[in-house]
C-alpha cells in the first residue's frame, strides 16, 4: 500500500529552493535600510489611492535622491537629486512635516525646479511626507496622480502611515546590520584569540626548539646555517601573526562596544550555563576608548557578581542612548539586593562608579520587576 499522506506532504525541490531564496531575501531586507524602505513604498498606491509613488533617500546632510518608482511610466523621476528647499520634497526636508499641492506644475507654492520632470511623466497633485524617527530624517515618501485635485484626508493619513512604517522598517534594518557587524567582529575577536592561543605558542616552541637544537650542535656544523635560516623564518611567521591578530582583534569604533559587550556575554554564558543576551535598543555614538573601557569594566563586574551571588537563570545586557550618553544595564532574574544591613562585598560597586566617574559616568543600582538586580552604567557620548 502507497503512503498517499507522506507523498503529499514532500515539498518539490524547486519550491523549497524558491522558499530558502525568498527567506534568504526577506533576511538581507532587515539589513538593508532601501530594501526595507522600498518594501513598504511598493504598497502605497494600493494602501493610499495614488497612481504613482516613489522615495527620496538622503545623500549627504541637504539633499536626497529619488528613486524606486512605482506605476511610473517614465524614467524621469528615477535620480533626481532634490536639494533642501527646492520643489515639494525640498520644502517638506526644511519644515518636517506633510506638504501638498493639487497642481504641481501651477503651484506657486513651490519652486519649479523639476517642472520638465512632472510634465514628462505627467504628475498632477503631488503630496510629500517626511520618513522620520525620533527627529532623524530618513528620508522624503511621494505620492503623485495625474489630475490635479486636492488629496483626501484619507490618502494623506494613509500616506503618513506608509511614512511611519518605512521609518520603523529603517531604523530596524539599521539595528540588525549594527547587531551584524558586532557579530562579525566577535566572532573575528575570538578567531584571534585562539589563533593567538595555538598558532602563537606553536610557533614559539618551533622557534625554541630550533634554538635548542642549534645549542646542542657545534658552530662549524654544516646544519647550522640552516637552522638559523629556520629560526629567522619562524621569526617572521611569528611577526606576520601578530599583525593578522591585531587586524583581527581590531573592531572599528562604532561596533567596539557592542563586541566587547557581546565577547563578555558569551564568555559569562559559557562559563556559568546562565542564559546572557546582548540587546542594542537604539543607534548607539561613537564612544572613545577611555568610556568604552570603563562601560565594559562595570559590566565585567557586574556579571562576576551576578555569578557569584545572584543564583540567576538569565541575564540581558541592553545598551542604549540616554541623556546625552550611552548607557548600558545589566539586569538578572535572580535572588534581588541583600537584606538592608547585610552588605555585600562582590558587588563592586565603589570600584565600578570610581571607574564610571573617571570618564564622566556613573552608576545605579536597583531592584528590577523579576525580583532582581539591575546595574545601570552611563557615560557622557
Amino acid at each position: 500500500m502507497t503512503d498517499e499522506a507522506g507523498k503529499g506532504r514532500e515539498r518539490p525541490l524547486p519550491s523549497a529552493l524558491f522558499e530558502l531564496t525568498e527567506g534568504y531575501s526577506q533576511m538581507l531586507g532587515l539589513l538593508d535600510q532601501s530594501i526595507a524602505m522600498h518594501r513598504v513604498v511598493d504598497d502605497v498606491p494600493e494602501l493610499s489611492g495614488v497612481d504613482v509613488a516613489w522615495v527620496g533617500e538622503p545623500d549627504g546632510e541637504d539633499r536626497i535622491v529619488l528613486g524606486h518608482t512605482v506605476n511610473t511610466r517614465t524614467p524621469a523621476v528615477n535620480g533626481l537629486v532634490v536639494p533642501s528647499g527646492c520643489g515639494l520634497g525640498g520644502q517638506v526636508m526644511l519644515r518636517r512635516r506633510p506638504l501638498w499641492v493639487s497642481d504641481y506644475r501651477g503651484s506657486d507654492t513651490i519652486t519649479h525646479h523639476f517642472k520638465a520632470q512632472a510634465e514628462t511623466e505627467g504628475l498632477g497633485a503631488m503630496i510629500a511626507v517626511p520618513v522620520m524617527h525620533e527627529g532623524r530624517l530618513f528620508g522624503v515618501l511621494y505620492g503623485s496622480n495625474r489630475e490635479t485635485a486636492p488629496f483626501s484626508d484619507r490618502t494623506t493619513q494613509a500616506l503618513e502611515q506608509a511614512a511611519s512604517q518605512a521609518a520603523a522598517a529603517a531604523v530596524v534594518a539599521e539595528r540588525a546590520r549594527h547587531a551584524a557587524e558586532v557579530a562579525v567582529h566577535e566572532e573575528r575577536r575570538r578567531l584571534a584569540l585562539e589563533l593567538h592561543d595555538t598558532m602563537g605558542a606553536m610557533l614559539f616552541s618551533l622557534g625554541a626548539g630550533i634554538r635548542t637544537l642549534a645549542d646542542e650542535l657545534s658552530a662549524e656544523h654544516s646544519l647550522q646555517a640552516r637552522l638559523s635560516d629556520l629560526e629567522e623564518q619562524a621569526v617572521q611567521a611569528a611577526a606576520a601573526l601578530r599583525v593578522s591578530l591585531y587586524a583581527l582583534n581590531a573592531p572599528p569604533e562604532q561596533v567596539a562596544l557592542g563586541v566587547a559587550l557581546r565577547g563578555d556575554c558569551r564568555a559569562f554564558q559559557e562559563r556559568t550555563g546562565v542564559i546572557a543576551r546582548l540587546i542594542i535598543v537604539t543607534e548607539v555614538p561613537v564612544l572613545g576608548p577611555a568610556p568604552v573601557k570603563a562601560l565594559t569594566n562595570a559590566i565585567r563586574e557586574a556579571l562576576l557578581n551576578v555569578e557569584k551571588h545572584a543564583r540567576a537563570r538569565s541575564v540581558v545586557v541592553s545598551v542604549f542612548t540616554l541623556s546625552g550618553g550611552v548607557c548600558v544595564t545589566i539586569a538578572d532574574d535572580g535572588v534581588g539586593l541583600p537584606p538592608k544591613g547585610r552588605h555585600s562585598h562582590g558587588l563592586g560597586l565603589s570600584a565600578m562608579s570610581e571607574r564610571l566617574e573617571r570618564v564622566g559616568g556613573k552608576v545605579h543600582v536597583f531592584r528590577n520587576e523579576d525580583g532582581g538586580v539591575t546595574v545601570q552604567a552611563w557615560v557622557p557620548a
